[in-house]
C-alpha cells in the first residue's frame, strides 16, 4: 500500500523549475482529485483509532480541569491563563454531548486537516501529484503530538485546525469575501499562541502566489494591502491580548521567551535561512538545485519554525546530560509530545526531499522505511493510552479494596510501561481515582502519617500479555511507614 502512495518520480536528478502557479483555482470537483484516500484511511486509522476504543478516559490534565467539575469551569483557568475568550468554546459545547464527542471530533479534525494540506500544496506546479501524496501521507502518519488524546488538548486541535483551514481559504479562494474569512479563521487560531509565528507560512505562500503583482512597485494593489493585513494579525493580536484578556498575575510569566531559550531556538532557524538564501543566490545564477535536497532544507526550516516557540519559552530544556534539542524526540516524553504540534508539515517535506536524494532503482525506500516505522510507533504509543485507560479503571478498583483496611500515606506506581509515553500520574490524578474508589485522598507522606502505609503499585504482566488479555495483573506492595521511617532513620 504505501509503495502504491509513494509511487514518485524515478528521474535522479530532479530540479527546481522555474517558479510559477497557475492563476486559475481548480474547480470544485476537482480539488480533491489524487488525494490517497484509501492509504491514508487505512493507515491513519491504525496509527492513530486507538483512542476511539476508549473514548470517555480522561488523561493528564483532564482529571484536574473536568472531574468533578462544573461545566464550563474550563473556561476559569483559561481566562487566568490570557486565553482568547474564544479558546474552549467548542470544547465546551462537545462536553455536554460527552468526552466520547471530543475524542472523535480530534480524529476527524486532524483527518481534515491533512485534506486542507493536500490542496495549499497542490497550489502550485513545482511537486507532482505522488510527492503531495506522500507529503499529505507522512503529514497524518508522523509519530508527534500523541498528547492530542486529553480533552485538554483539544484547545490545541482546534487552533491547529483554524490555522489549516484558514490557510486553505486564503489560497484557495481570490475573492475580497474569501480573504477577510481567511483572515478571521487565521486570527482565531493563534488562540494557541504558537501560531503567531507559523503563520510566516500562509503569509509567504501568499506573497508567491501574488509575486507579479507584489514586485510592481509602480503600481500599488490590492495584493499589497492584503499582504500587510496578514503580516498585521499576529501584533493585532499580541495587542488586544495585552487590552482586553491579560494573563493574571501568576501565569505572567508562562510562555515567556528567556534569553537562553532564543538562543536554542534561534540556531535552527539560522541554518535553516543559510541554506535557503544559498539555494536562492544558485537559482539567480541560474544554477540549478535538486528537489529533493530544496523539499529536505525547506521542511527542516519548517520544522525549526514549528519548534522555535517552544524552545524561546523553555518548555524543552536539556536535562540529566541530554541536550535540548535531543528531548523533542525522546520516547519517554510524558506529555511533552504536546509541543510538537506544528512539527508535521516540516518533517513530512524533509522525508519527501530524503527520499528524492536517497532515491534508488526509482524505489521509495526513505518514505516507505519513515511510513512503516511512523505506523509501528503509533500503534505502539497508542496501545500504551489503550491500556492505560484500562488501568486507571482497574486501579480504582483496586484502591476500592483498602478502604478500611489501610491508611495511606503515600502512592508510588512502577508500571509505567501501561502508561501512554511512560508518562507519569500527577497528584490531581491520583486523587481523582481515590475519590471514585470512595477513599481518603490524603496522602501526607509517612512523616506526617507515621501510623500509615507506603503503597507501591506493581504488576508481573508483561505489555503484551497486558494488551492482549487487557488484565494488567496490578498489585500493590506494601509498606508499613514504621518500616520506611526506620530505614531512613
Amino acid at each position: 500500500m504505501t509503495s502504491n502512495l509513494c509511487s514518485m518520480s524515478s528521474a535522479p536528478n530532479s530540479a527546481v523549475e522555474p517558479e510559477s502557479v497557475a492563476s486559475n483555482v481548480a474547480k470544485p470537483e476537482k480539488m480533491l482529485a489524487g488525494f490517497p484516500w484509501v492509504s491514508a484511511i487505512v493507515l491513519y486509522t491504525l496509527s492513530w483509532g486507538w483512542s476511539l476504543l476508549r473514548p470517555n478516559t480522561l488523561y493528564w490534565d483532564d482529571w484536574e480541569g473536568y472531574f468533578n467539575k462544573p461545566a464550563g469551569d474550563a473556561f476559569k483557568s483559561v481566562t487566568k491563563m490570557g486565553r482568547a475568550p474564544w479558546a474552549g468554546f467548542l470544547e465546551f459545547l462537545l462536553l455536554n454531548i460527552g468526552t466520547w464527542a471530543v475524542t472523535a471530533a480530534t480524529f476527524v479534525a486532524f483527518f481534515a486537516i491533512s485534506i486542507f494540506l493536500f490542496v495549499i500544496l497542490r497550489n502550485q506546479n513545482i511537486l507532482k501529484l505522488s510527492q503531495t501524496r506522500a507529503i499529505v501521507v507522512a503529514f497524518l502518519l508522523v509519530p508527534v503530538n500523541q498528547a492530542r488524546v486529553a480533552v485538554s488538548i483539544f484547545d490545541y486541535t482546534t487552533s491547529y485546525f483554524l490555522f489549516y483551514l484558514g490557510w486553505f481559504v486564503l489560497v484557495r479562494y481570490r475573492s475580497v469575501k474569501g480573504f477577510v474569512l481567511a483572515c478571521v479563521i487565521l486570527f482565531l487560531s493563534f488562540k494557541t499562541h504558537s501560531f503567531l509565528f507559523f503563520v510566516l507560512l500562509p503569509f509567504l505562500h501568499f506573497c508567491w502566489l501574488n509575486k507579479l503583482r507584489l514586485l510592481d512597485f509602480k503600481k500599488l494593489s490590492s495584493a499589497h494591502l492584503q499582504v500587510a493585513i496578514i503580516a498585521a494579525l499576529p501584533v493585532l493580536y499580541v495587542f488586544a491580548r495585552s487590552v482586553f484578556w491579560p494573563p493574571s498575575e501568576s501565569w505572567q510569566d508562562y510562555q515567556k521567551p528567556t534569553s537562553t531559550g532564543l538562543l536554542t531556538g534561534l540556531w535552527p532557524v539560522l541554518i535553516g535561512l543559510v541554506v535557503l538564501s544559498a539555494i536562492g543566490w544558485r537559482k539567480l545564477k541560474q544554477k540549478r538545485t535538486h528537489l529533493g535536497f530544496t523539499l529536505f532544507i525547506v521542511g527542516f526550516s519548517i520544522t525549526a519554525l514549528a519548534l522555535f516557540p517552544y524552545f524561546a519559552g523553555e518548555l524543552y530544556v536539556g536535562y540529566a546530560g541530554r541536550p535540548t534539542y535531543l528531548t523533542v524526540f525522546e520516547f519517554r516524553a510524558d506529555w511533552r509530545s504536546r509541543h510538537q504540534l506544528l512539527m508535521p508539515l516540516g518533517l513530512s517535506l524533509s522525508v519527501v526531499g530524503l527520499n528524492e536524494l536517497l532515491k534508488w532503482r526509482g524505489k521509495n525506500i526513505v518514505v516507505t522505511t519513515v511510513l512503516v516505522i511512523s505506523v509501528a510507533l503509533n500503534m505502539f504509543w497508542g496501545s500504551q493510552y489503550f491500556l492505560q485507560s484500562h488501568k486507571q479503571e482497574q486501579l480504582v478498583e483496586l484502591f476500592k479494596t483498602t478502604k478500611n483496611e489501610i491508611e495511606i500515606a503515600s502512592v508510588e506506581d512502577q508500571t509505567l510501561r501501561f502508561n501512554g509515553r511512560e508518562s507519569t500520574f500527577r497528584g490531581y490524578e491520583w486523587t481523582g481515582f481515590m475519590t471514585l474508589a470512595g477513599i481518603s485522598t490524603d496522602r501526607p507522606g509517612c512523616e506526617a502519617l507515621p501510623s500509615g502505609s507506603e503503597l507501591t503499585l506493581k504488576s508481573d504482566t508483561s505489555y503484551l500479555q497486558a494488551l492482549a488479555t487487557r488484565d494488567l495483573g496490578l498489585y500493590f506492595d506494601v509498606t508499613p511507614c514504621s518500616e520506611v521511617l526506620s530505614q531512613n532513620g
